[in-house]
């Protein structure tokens, strides 16, 4: 589903920003960059392959109140390669242990993109006094398949296998150390696992002039939104948004709106 995606982030990244520093996690060298001093601690974890610069549309716009961290998983940005096959726990790990060593000792708000919502997502069943409150950006979700046989039945799922497999194929080409662990399908965690705290849920549901692919027609579009509005609504303290005029990188469409949103849940997990 994301091998287009993937391939173009891959070919854009190119710098780092002066202001990045590396820090030794898990034997892993990881770049990172801090930003403010205020109250109100955010961790953003960009979607894959994108390294921490999948923030960029959005940095230099943040609250005044806020201290926001940013890095590039191991194999992504600037940070050592990665090796095998790894999952959303292998990189909790790691974001744990950058927190521990940025000596982040006060709860935080956590910013997701596509991929990083899985790891976001683990990290708050894992760290369950930990995060405050979480915005997800169009994030990953399993349930994507769905779409795409339920619109063709009867050639659907013979479709999303020839896509995992190019997928995998080109994963292993490139070293893409996630590949298999986005085609990992099994349901997202979600109210239950991760405890009452305000979320919200961007979803990117722009409809697409001449769509080359089953999963950006318009009714493929509308069905993203309602699963992923499943989904955040489960929580008694969820909001989805539509965000009418963006694909699937919401900050770079509209970054206005990303901000937008993550001020009004600031102000949300401060009243909880």
């Amino acid at each position: 589903m994301f091998s287009k995606i993937l391939l173009s982030i891959s070919l854009s990244i190119f710098c780092t920003l002066a202001s990045a520093k590396s820090l030794l996690v898990n034997q892993a060298e990881l770049e990172y960059e801090i930003k403010g001093n205020g109250d109100n601690i955010i961790l953003f974890e960009a979607g894959a392959i994108s390294g921490m610069s999948g923030w960029d549309a959005i940095w230099e716009q943040l609250p005044d109140n806020t201290t926001a961290i940013r890095y590039s998983r191991r194999g992504e940005g600037k940070s050592s390669s990665c090796i095998g096959d790894l999952s959303s726990s292998d990189y909790v790990r790691d974001a744990e242990e950058l927190i521990h060593l940025l000596k982040i000792n006060k709860p935080i708000i956590y910013v997701s993109h596509s991929y990083g919502g899985k790891i976001a997502r683990e990290f708050a069943v894992r760290n369950q006094d930990r995060v405050t409150a979480m915005l997800f950006v169009d994030p990953i979700n399993p349930r994507d398949v769905e779409i795409i046989e339920k619109l063709d039945p009867s050639g659907g799922k013979k479709a999303n296998d020839k896509m995992k497999k190019d997928d995998i194929n080109m994963g292993k080409e490139n070293n893409w150390c996630l590949i298999n662990d986005i085609w990992d399908k099994k349901p997202s965690l979600g109210y239950g696992d991760i405890k009452n705290i305000p979320i919200t849920l961007i979803a990117g549901v722009k409809k697409i002039e001449n769509p080359e692919r089953l999963f950006d027609t318009d009714k493929a579009r509308e069905l993203w939104g309602v699963i992923q509005s499943e989904w955040v609504l489960k929580f008694p303290k969820g909001k989805a948004v539509m965000a009418n005029k963006s694909g699937h990188f919401v900050q770079d469409d509209e970054p206005e709106l990303v901000i937008t949103e993550l001020k009004e849940l600031i102000n949300r997990a401060s009243e909880s």
